[in-house]
């Protein structure tokens, strides 16, 4: 390889870095994703670089979990020779550090990694069910992470540390189950069912069947079944009324979106497919919708909204989709 291939292929790198930090920025606008589709047309070194920035980002999320957990229990970080190697790698080769910064700011990420024990998990796409221990059942949507706490043996709590998950308590089961996410705790009787979630910092407790209590702090917010709360500041917001069939669809592998925004249906879909899902026009984005998409769609989720919606569709290296 000669120099003059080796700066092309860092060029593009750099490039490849700027382009992903505007486009996942939320301020994106059309003219940005045909100026990305004509970058990616000048040249292979453009899309290959683009899709291997896409991995780099990718294999951070880890970490980023990990610091967002710890910063919940109020950890202190690991000492600084505990940082992986990949992601030393990819700080190194970002020499704007555009990537880097973006998600230092938005996640507070730390250095030092450590083993965080034994933990239930789903890829992108994949769902499971679980028993977890005697009389506890916990269904693990897509792309999630739990930690299990144990004692003697067994399993005895648990804390999710990202995604979404249903936990169902066996009427027979006295011993008490701890559920965790951030700093709250969920108390249930036996009996209950309940849906804990923590998607993109936001988190929520909702009370499916029987007796759900979210203790934050000193205060203890009761919820009721069809009721759901969110962690807002350091207390719990008031509960409000979900219906149950829409907002767990996905028990069913089906996504159904009652008049909501499609930034936000694309925002959520993207959590079931590889890639991502770019929306570059603000009045697509903004426009009210009703959708009902099977997981078995998710592949062609980017032609059904062009079907119905009039979207222009642009498909990029490593399942990038822009829609304008």
């Amino acid at each position: 390889m000669t120099d003059m291939d080796t700066t092309s292929i860092h060029e593009s790198e750099r490039q490849a870095r700027a382009w992903l930090v505007r486009l996942t920025s939320g301020i994106a606008i059309r003219e940005d994703g045909e100026a990305f589709r004509r970058w990616c047309d000048a040249s292979p070194l453009h899309a290959e670089a683009f899709a291997r920035t896409r991995r780099m980002w990718d294999d951070l999320r880890p970490a980023i979990e990990h610091r967002r957990d710890a910063r919940a229990r109020g950890d202190r970080p690991a000492p600084r020779h505990g940082v992986r190697m990949g992601r030393r790698m990819f700080i190194a080769s970002a020499v704007t550090a555009s990537v880097a910064a973006v998600v230092f700011a938005r996640y507070g990420l730390g250095v030092g990694l450590a083993d965080r024990g034994p933990s239930l998990r789903t890829a992108v796409g994949e769902q499971k069910r679980v028993q977890v221990s005697h009389g506890v059942a916990v269904e693990l949507n897509t792309d999630t992470d739990i930690g299990l706490r144990s004692a003697s043996g067994h399993v005895t709590g648990m804390r999710l540390r990202e995604g979404e998950a249903v936990v169902r308590i066996d009427p027979a089961r006295l011993d008490p189950f701890l559920v965790e996410l951030e700093d709250a705790r969920v108390l249930s009787a036996p009996g209950a069912s309940f849906a804990v979630r923590c998607v993109d910092g936001v988190s929520s407790v909702t009370c499916l069947d029987g007796q759900t209590v979210v203790q934050r702090g000193v205060g203890k917010t009761l919820v009721k079944p069809s009721q759901q709360v969110a962690l807002e500041g350091d207390g719990v917001a008031p509960a409000v009324a979900v219906n149950p069939d829409t907002a767990f669809a996905w028990r069913e592998r089906v996504l159904i979106y009652d008049n909501q925004a499609l930034a936000e249906v694309v925002a959520d879909i993207n959590r079931y497919r590889p890639g991502r899902i770019v929306i570059t026009d603000r009045a697509l984005g903004e426009r009210r919708v009703h959708a009902r998409f099977t997981l078995d769609q998710m592949a062609d989720v980017a032609t059904l909204i062009h079907d119905a919606y009039g979207a222009h569709v642009t498909h990029l290296p490593g399942d990038w989709v822009l829609l304008s």
